[in-house]
């Protein structure tokens, strides 16, 4: 079973709407999923009710919270590669104005008399 899950965040200051996705249960979830639907079927007592669905409270807390850092780290990793990005792009023009000021230096220098003396 896919599953899909919607992601609403902010990045460079706009609002964004996304899906993490899509997921598939592993064959352990769909045996966790499966025996704890068979217990809350089988269960007649509000008593043996309880214990079962505070398992699966605790089981969607923990998954909710796994969820969360999941999508906090990926925003933090996209607007790292952001900033990469902006740093390449300085770099990147730095480098080309320094090629540029090379240059000029070496057609000022092959312009120049080559001899040992000036005059």
């Amino acid at each position: 079973m896919q599953f899909s899950i919607p992601v609403q965040f902010s990045y460079n200051g706009e609002n964004y709407m996304a899906a993490m996705g899509p997921f598939e249960h592993s064959t352990e979830r769909e045996f966790a999923l499966t025996v704890n639907r068979r217990a809350i079927d089988e269960c007649d007592d509000l008593r043996a009710l309880k214990p079962v669905a505070k398992n699966l409270l605790e089981g969607w807390s923990s998954m909710q919270t796994a969820v969360q850092s999941l999508m906090m780290e990926n925003i933090q990793l996209r607007q790292a590669l952001a900033q990469r990005d902006n740093d390449m792009k300085a770099a990147e023009d730095l480098l080309r104005e320094a090629s540029e000021i090379v240059e000029q230096y070496d057609r000022q220098s092959r312009r120049a008399k080559r001899s040992l003396w000036p005059w």
